[in-house]
């Protein structure tokens, strides 16, 4: 889940924000392509004696016994999910606007799972003090935790230490590497056959992947998002699923001036940098819609657009085996039908 970079509504603040989308599993063992999720962790790692794990910012977190109650944030709840780790209660986003699933909830069944919050910096601490978690997980973007903004964090870490897998610039497969380690110090097994099915058709969609886009050569792919008063080109380097991409071969616009993950520019300027395929940000509160868009000329005059190359950037998607191989899926069906000669 590639995030923060640029405005965008997250319940009614317009925050810094950039990935992860609601798919079908493609692998599966007992109907979902999951393990059998856990809320008591149960698994390789033992549950006597002490328990420690070092995140992503150096921090040791040091418990009398491994955790059993977790809550976390949606994107690592989701990916904790798809490793068969349950978490009781989750924050962040969970359902769109119109009752569905929220994208980055993944594949997470929210039965039994408590919200302690839904919009950026929202914590009911009576809810999260009720459920006695024995940790909390959220991703960084740099140095800002997901959701726990600044003024809220001292409150949050009084009721249970907060463990951090950093995403910003980790291409997806380390991403989920981290999220693996983790689940399996909670308790999960990273080398069932269900993670390990997940993982081989993963593996199997990027290299399918790899193959199209050398059979592309010269196809220049843009990764953009639009308000009603920006234009924002995606820098490649900064969003993990944009970065794997391009490990795989696709050749990326690279914005000249990046801050926090994106080239911001008015709609006058739109056109500086053009692309054969242009990948739009498909975030259900992510900006302008296709429909909305249509009605910026900049927009209709892309040669993307006028040729009809335009696919969803699923920046909301989870860091998971079984949810981004529907990404690299999709992006190979669009590459392969792809006309390289767009832009000359």
């Amino acid at each position: 889940m590639s995030m923060i970079g640029h405005p965008v509504r997250v319940g009614q603040k317009l925050l810094a924000v950039g990935a992860a989308v609601a798919m079908t599993v493609l692998l599966g063992a007992c109907a979902t392509g999951n393990p059998t999720p856990s809320t008591a962790g149960a698994g390789s790692a033992s549950s006597d004696g002490p328990w420690s794990f070092t995140d992503d910012r150096g921090t040791k977190i040091d418990l009398p016994k491994r955790p059993t109650r977790i809550v976390a944030q949606s994107h690592p709840a989701a990916a904790l999910y798809d490793f068969g780790i349950k978490p009781v209660g989750v924050f962040g986003p969970q359902e769109t606007s119109d009752g569905k699933p929220s994208p980055q909830i993944g594949n997470l069944d929210l039965t039994g799972v408590e919200s302690v919050g839904t919009a950026f910096g929202e914590f009911q601490l009576e809810k999260l003090i009720a459920l006695k978690p024995d940790l909390i997980v959220t991703v960084a973007y740099g140095p800002m935790l997901w959701y726990i903004p600044d003024e809220v964090r001292a409150k949050v870490e009084k009721v249970a230490p907060i463990a951090v897998i950093q995403l910003m610039g980790v291409a997806v497969p380390d991403a989920v590497k981290r999220f693996g380690e983790l689940s399996a110090a909670l308790g999960a097994d990273p080398n069932s056959p269900a993670i390990q099915q997940a993982k081989t058709g993963f593996e199997a969609a990027a290299n399918a992947l790899r193959t199209a886009v050398a059979a592309k050569p010269g196809l220049s792919v843009e990764v953009v998002s639009g308000t009603k008063e920006n234009f924002f080109v995606a820098d490649p380097e900064f969003h993990g699923d944009v970065k794997f991409l391009q490990q795989l071969g696709v050749r990326f616009v690279k914005p000249a001036k990046p801050e926090a993950g994106f080239e911001s520019l008015s709609w006058e300027e739109a056109g500086r940098y053009q692309a054969d395929l242009v990948m739009e940000d498909a975030r259900p509160e992510g900006g302008l819609d296709a429909t909305q868009l249509a009605t910026y000329p900049a927009w209709q005059n892309s040669p993307a657009v006028k040729a009809n190359q335009v696919i969803d950037w699923q920046t909301e998607t989870p860091f998971t085996y079984q949810r981004f191989t529907k990404v690299l899926t999709d992006t190979t069906a669009a590459v392969a039908k792809a006309d390289a000669t767009v832009v000359p």
